[in-house]
């Protein structure tokens, strides 16, 4: 058995994502995105919190993006939420039917009639029958692996403690509470056989603090983890590259856009599985914003734009190499142009959206510099000589 504790009694108490993403603006009008397929890139909680952002953030969205985020919480234990996004898709829906209703008169080209048609129907019946089986399901479920659990401890070897525990910690997340899986996720550690026991139960809590927006913890669970692996010859190597986009995600979560920017940097794409939490193609946005906001140019040149390990990345979003490529040709005015061309989308996304106003200004400071010409040395010195002249020459006419 493999023992061994890394302080989460001394932790801080968890707070959950909602309550620490900033509110970001509303976007008036969205990038051409097609909802069900970028919803299909993310899984679990992930997915959720996207759908339930976009639909807060964009109101022409709103009502499609919740529908698809009631069709997937229907996958999970969450009859609380499913309770809300309900009731939000009602008012959404009301509000738009009476909007549409004192515009109808007006309303005569056919995308309109058509819309107007849709918001008429309502929402999708309430499914009090799922609410019911479900709660049923998980409060059995729930009790079948407490008893579990039990039995296990006292007639089984730590494996098999473990594996429960972490089955726990799952129940726990798909019924949306992150406390508890925390917990149980975190108490498979003193059950854990062997070193890939120990790196699934840090990834587990990296996954799930990344969940709550509890950066700090992520950035601890990260230094936990690496320090364990660096004592492993087959992980030293292997697990520390797999944790980079959690820590670039924790970096740029605390505002600390450059070390966010490395991070990013470092993801190797042929290794790269987050993918549930931050697409491949979110990667490049990421990476690319934050190192125009505070990498130099000689950093920007080779460490993104030339990259070989990172141009995968830029290959699924060729708009942010431009962005870089334009920026580092002094191409100022289509480096701005390009800015505002993926203004909307990028405030679309979950995680990048409360950074989006901060970045684009740095950004636009950078550019500001660079188009102030430089003045060269020489008229530097010919500038300060003539102002002693004439300073000299004041002096004694004064005299």
């Amino acid at each position: 058995m493999i023992a061994g504790s890394f302080g989460l009694k001394d932790r801080k108490e968890d707070v959950e994502s909602d309550a620490n993403t900033p509110v970001a603006p509303t976007v008036a009008q969205p990038s051409s995105i097609h909802l069900p397929t970028y919803a299909n890139r993310y899984t679990d909680i992930p997915r959720l919190n996207r759908l339930k952002f976009i639909a807060k953030v964009c109101p022409k969205l709103r009502v499609p993006a919740l529908e698809l985020a009631i069709n997937h919480v229907k996958t999970t234990y969450n009859v609380k939420l499913y309770d809300e996004l309900y009731k939000t898709l009602s008012a959404a829906i009301d509000k738009k039917k009476a909007q549409m209703d004192m515009d109808e008169a007006a309303s005569t080209s056919k995308g309109n009639a058509s819309q107007a048609g849709y918001i008429k129907k309502g929402p999708v019946p309430y499914d009090a029958y799922w609410v019911e089986d479900n709660t049923m399901e998980s409060t059995l479920l729930q009790q079948e692996l407490d008893a579990e659990l039990n039995y296990k401890k006292a007639n089984s070897g730590s494996a098999k403690v473990r594996r429960i525990l972490e089955e726990i910690g799952d129940y726990h997340l798909k019924s949306h509470n992150l406390k508890m899986a925390v917990k149980y996720y975190g108490r498979a550690r003193q059950y854990c056989t062997n070193s890939d026991n120990v790196i699934n139960m840090f990834r587990n809590l990296i996954r799930v603090s990344i969940y709550m927006a509890n950066w700090w913890h992520v950035l601890t669970y990260i230094e936990d983890a690496k320090k364990y692996a660096f004592g492993f010859d087959n992980l030293s190597q292997k697990v520390p590259p797999r944790l980079n986009c959690a820590a670039g995600l924790a970096n740029m979560g605390l505002k600390i856009y450059k070390t966010a920017a490395h991070c990013f940097l470092l993801i190797p794409f042929d290794r790269y599985d987050f993918d549930n939490i931050v697409a491949p193609e979110d990667v490049s946005y990421y990476a690319g914003l934050c190192a125009l906001a505070t990498l130099d140019q000689e950093m920007l040149d080779l460490g993104f734009i030339n990259s070989e390990g990172f141009r995968p990345f830029f290959q699924l979003s060729p708009q942010v190499l431009s962005l870089l490529t334009t920026f580092h040709a002094g191409d100022l005015d289509h480096c701005l142009l390009l800015l505002h061309q993926i203004e909307d989308h990028v405030r679309l996304d979950y995680y990048l959206a409360p950074h989006v106003d901060t970045l684009f200004d740095m950004i636009k400071v950078r550019i500001q510099k660079k188009r102030v010409p430089k003045v060269p040395p020489a008229a530097k010195t010919t500038q300060r000589l003539k102002i002693i002249n004439e300073r000299t020459k004041s002096s004694h006419e004064m005299n």
